[in-house]
């Protein structure tokens, strides 16, 4: 019998995909607006709101990619994904590097344009960190499926990991304890050891444990109280030194895995018994299958938008930056249907 598609996935990403743009259409102003409570603090609210979106990606990559039943071996990583995605990385970024190098202006490699070109090239546009955070995932797969095959392991390596990797660094953002600490946690940094990889297993563990109604609502609350908590701490941080740091936005705060975790369950739940033969499923279907083009191109809309003059702050932030993100998502998917119809740029770089 045929496996039912689980479409609590394909409209997790959708929801995901909308909630990076918004985030990244805030950024427009973020640098520029008043640091008050309004109209800046409308757009940290709209920040945080967003701020789910890159844990559940991850979660989901850890949920599909960690079940024993797919078969993913060193061969096919090397082979299959990471070309793909390194191809998709250096297609996309000399195009946003044609841009951004002053190339299109100047029309000539001279006067340092040629040297920026290779470089921006070479970095990638702000938002491509993720292929490589992706694709070192998927490169260590074959070496932590044996931990997601044994939940008192995984259950381990979660709580440590949060309390190491999430939960110290966070508490050396605060000064009084940070002064008193730093011997210690400067040493004992294992960040670049588990780092992303708590999502990829909690994605995985959550993904496949049956949760009571219960335990669910301590989930919700749990990330619905994280999220008010950085929702706080960040707007008075920044209105009081009037100063936008993105330190406390990192998705490595302790606040974003309970975040990301509550809307992943949340997701997984609501979404559980959907028809994936209704309408509106088929439609979110096929926006769900162009989801990494969306990622890859969406920058390009917010470029001409700032280009042009449009930003959050033109009206009411209320209402025009989720307008603004909505025209991106559109731009992108329209751009991403068309390249979807050329069959090798189909194939390498969506």
């Amino acid at each position: 019998m045929e496996k039912k598609r689980e479409c609590f996935l394909d409209i997790a990403k959708v929801v995901s995909m909308l909630g990076v743009i918004i985030v990244h259409t805030g950024t427009i102003s973020w640098y520029e607006a008043p640091f008050g409570i309004y109209p800046w603090g409308v757009l940290n609210v709209f920040d945080m709101l967003g701020r789910f979106s890159v844990p559940v990606f991850l979660m989901i990559s850890g949920y599909l990619f960690l079940n024993p039943q797919r078969q993913v071996s060193p061969s096919d990583i090397f082979k299959k994904y990471i070309p793909r995605l390194l191809c998709a990385f250096f297609f996309w970024s000399f195009l946003y590097a044609l841009i951004t190098s002053g190339f299109m202006t100047s029309r000539s490699l001279s006067g340092g344009v040629g040297e920026k070109l290779l470089q921006d090239t070479l970095s990638g546009r702000y938002h491509m960190w993720y292929i490589f955070t992706i694709a070192g995932l998927y490169i260590i797969t074959p070496a932590i499926r044996p931990v997601a095959t044994d939940r008192k392991a995984m259950r381990y390596f979660l709580l440590v990991s949060f309390l190491l990797t999430y939960l110290i660094p966070t508490l050396q953002l605060i000064p009084a304890i940070a002064d008193s600490t730093t011997w210690l946690t400067g040493k004992f940094d294992l960040s670049n050891i588990s780092g992303y990889v708590l999502y990829y297993l909690a994605g995985y563990y959550f993904g496949t444990m049956e949760l009571s109604p219960k335990q669910r609502k301590i989930i919700y609350t749990l990330g619905i109280a994280s999220a008010l908590i950085m929702f706080a701490v960040v707007s008075a941080i920044i209105i009081i030194n009037q100063y936008p740091t993105l330190a406390y936005h990192k998705y490595t705060n302790a606040g974003m895995p309970l975040f990301g975790l509550a809307a992943f369950v949340f997701f997984k739940y609501r979404f559980k018994d959907v028809d994936p033969g209704s309408k509106i499923m088929r439609v979110i279907i096929k926006l769900s299958k162009m989801n990494l083009g969306i990622y890859l191109v969406h920058d390009f809309g917010l470029i001409v938008f700032r280009k042009i003059g449009l930003s959050p702050v033109l009206g009411t932030p209320l209402l025009m930056l989720p307008l603004l993100a909505l025209a991106d998502y559109v731009i992108s998917a329209c751009i991403v249907l068309v390249i979807s119809h050329i069959p090798v740029l189909k194939k390498w770089v969506i």
